[in-house]
């Protein structure tokens, strides 16, 4: 009896200190994961924050900073610039710069100047409330997996079963958490003390298992949204820099030739202002498909922001076979597209750098093949042209 009352007294005091540390624990790691899921959050709208900055669009601005403050964790937003465009979303007033994150938005030109900043304020309650649910949680199921597991062992112990104990203790050794392994149960066992430990073992061994594949699915939806345009499913900006440098370095290796195809699509604002967003993202998803039937499947097509797409073309004999995909591309492109049993009309503005002549830089490729688009641009649209070294 002193040895129980012992026992459970110091259990008592085991569990609320080791309680204590994992709230106090799990609350903070709570904090920080918001904050990184904040500029996660950031970083995927980063591209589309820096157009409508550097182009001063408030309709960009506004779809930037709502899906910012759809985030129950975000309270208010807001995209300010260096010419002075301002554009707020969320809770207004009372709300100081103090209690904001700020976040630098670079030229999309040449990604070196500062032109504004993203502003972000934090819903301190709501992270706050969250992270105390989360806390409790974890706190009251390790005290529950705790306590169970403790009250397990002083039972068994009393009944004087080590030696089948120390069989399981073996088998649970060998259990990788996360693996479909789960600990036997011996027929002679299947009701008593050593098989509610082996039943209870596998339910915390099957509740480790679906954590584990919820986190990795989690890791890898976030690893979609950085990696991905989230309308097209084409590569974002970020991951096709990755291909273009890749392709550059084999390029170099196999003496063959890197193109960059800077894409304008002519005539989608009109489409975007007339029909409605929701018709933009559907003519959006169809040339991005059309795009994809021009190239190879080991080329990349990416979609940088707005009505912009760039493509990768790797191994390439000579700079006509850049040309070729380009005529493709603007032919594709000019096909009608039937939406909603109205025809609308497209074309297309294409900008190219080739590596390694004249551009022996990847990082050059894009801002050339840009300013060879503007070209295209500015002497009647609908066709290509080669960048040139100034």
């Amino acid at each position: 009896m002193r040895m129980a009352v012992v026992v459970g007294l110091t259990l008592l005091i085991f569990s609320a200190v080791v309680g204590a540390f994992t709230y106090r624990y799990t609350f903070q790691y709570q904090l920080e994961q918001v904050a990184e899921l904040q500029s996660q959050l950031v970083r995927t709208v980063k591209v589309q924050a820096e157009i409508a900055a550097f182009t001063a669009n408030a309709q960009i601005a506004r779809e930037v900073l709502d899906g910012l403050v759809a985030n129950p964790t975000v309270l208010a937003s807001r995209l300010e610039s260096v010419d002075g465009f301002r554009f707020e979303s969320g809770v207004r007033g009372g709300v100081g710069l103090g209690a904001a994150r700020l976040f630098q938005l670079m030229s999309p030109v040449d990604h070196v100047e500062v032109i504004g900043h993203l502003v972000l304020v934090q819903n301190d309650a709501e992270v706050s409330r969250l992270a105390a649910q989360a806390a409790l949680f974890q706190t009251g199921l390790m005290l529950v997996q705790l306590l169970a597991a403790t009250t397990i062992l002083v039972f068994v112990v009393r009944r004087m079963v080590v030696g089948p104990i120390m069989r399981l203790a073996t088998s649970m050794q060998a259990i990788v958490p996360g693996s479909e392994s789960r600990l036997p149960i011996d027929d002679n066992h299947a009701t008593d003390e050593i098989g509610i430990l082996s039943h209870s073992a596998n339910a915390i061994l099957d509740a480790a298992q679906t954590a584990i594949q919820k986190v990795e699915q989690q890791r890898n939806a976030l690893e979609e949204l950085a990696t991905h345009d989230p309308l097209t499913g084409l590569p974002s900006r970020r991951l096709a820099d990755d291909r273009l440098e890749m392709a550059c370095n084999n390029a170099k290796r196999t003496q063959t030739k890197v193109a960059l195809l800077f894409i304008d699509l002519d005539g989608f604002k009109a489409i975007n202002d007339q029909r409605g967003h929701d018709a933009g993202d559907r003519v959006l998803i169809e040339i991005a498909t059309r795009l994809h039937r021009c190239v190879r499947a080991d080329d990349t097509v990416a979609r940088i922001g707005g009505d912009e797409f760039i493509v990768i073309l790797g191994n390439l004999p000579d700079r006509e076979a850049a040309a070729h995909v380009a005529r493709n591309i603007i032919e594709a492109v000019a096909q009608p597209i039937t939406d909603q049993a109205v025809m609308l009309q497209l074309g297309a503005s294409v900008g190219i750098a080739l590596y390694p002549d004249p551009v022996g830089n990847p990082g050059e490729m894009r801002r050339l093949a840009d300013q060879a688009m503007y070209g295209v641009k500015r002497s009647g649209k609908g066709h290509f042209a080669f960048a040139s070294l100034p």
